[in-house]
This record gives structure tokens, C-alpha cells and sequence, in this order.
């Protein structure tokens, strides 16, 4: 049996054309597997003089309380349908960029100034140099295997 799929060029140029029954016309396997995550990562890029219809609109209606509506998918598609400029665009993946690892200097800095905002963190930590941060981690407390782990 063939896994059931929803075609992508479909679906793309239904948001575009802002066909509010796509989804409520796929049938129940197409359903179980439609992501509207996926949908609005490919929606909220188009190439030319509509790239930032799609991305404005992406952000600005279907983002907004995205994961609060996660258990009605038609409701995300009838959102992501009204987004549509009325003409077909080509839709480019933009891959989602990868998560950055933690930094355990920001993370200590933050338990040290935790008024301290994440670009605050990120800037107190790019004008010091390492001795220069690890003598703070030192003027706090911290102990030599403690700072060891930190910094490395």
C-alpha cells in the first residue's frame, strides 16, 4: 500500500489562490499526514515582487499562536489559505536554520546578571577576553575546575 502524501505543488498554489477546502477535500489519510508546519515554512517564502507579501503575512497571521491551534489543522490551513496573493508563486524551501549549541559562559553570566538581556550577555562576553572572564568567574566564586568547564 502506498503511503498516502499530500502533492506539494497542490497545496502551494491552494494557499496561493486561497482555496479555503483543500484540506477539508483530502481524504482522511491525506489528513492524518498534511503538516501545516510544513506548509507555512514553504508559504512564507516566493521568489520575486511577492516575497514579502508572503513572508509578512506568514508571520503576521499564521505564526501568530501557531502551536496554540496544533490540534486543528483545517483552522492552520484556512488561515494559511486567506494569506494567498490570488496568483500562483513558486514557493523556494528555505531551510530552518540549525540550533546553536549553549554557551556556558552566557549561561553563567546570565546567573551572575540575571537583569542582563540575551544581547547584553552575548556583548559582555565578546569584550573581554578568556583570562579577562575567567577572573570574573573567579571574583564570583567560582572554583578553578568550575571555570575549567565553563570556558572550554
Amino acid at each position: 500500500m502506498k503511503k498516502a502524501t499530500v502533492p506539494l505543488k497542490e497545496m502551494l498554489a491552494a494557499i496561493d489562490c486561497n482555496d479555503l477546502n483543500f484540506y477539508s477535500n483530502l481524504d482522511a489519510e491525506q489528513q492524518k499526514v498534511f503538516s501545516p508546519w510544513l506548509a507555512m515554512r514553504y508559504a512564507s517564502s516566493a521568489n520575486g515582487r511577492m516575497a514579502e507579501h508572503y513572508l509578512l503575512m506568514v508571520n503576521g497571521f499564521v505564526n501568530v499562536d501557531f502551536s496554540a491551534l496544533y490540534n486543528h489543522p483545517e483552522l492552520q490551513w484556512k488561515i494559511l489559505a486567506v494569506i494567498g496573493a490570488g496568483s500562483k508563486q513558486f514557493h523556494p524551501w528555505i531551510r530552518p536554520g540549525k540550533k546553536k549549541g549553549k554557551n556556558k559562559i552566557q549561561e553563567e553570566f546570565s546567573k551572575l546578571y540575571p537583569a542582563m538581556k540575551h544581547d547584553e550577555l552575548e556583548l559582555l562576553e565578546s569584550i573581554h577576553t578568556k583570562d579577562e572572564i575567567k577572573d570574573l568567574f573567579r571574583d564570583a566564586g567560582y572554583t578553578n575546575k568550575e571555570i575549567k568547564d565553563i570556558t572550554k
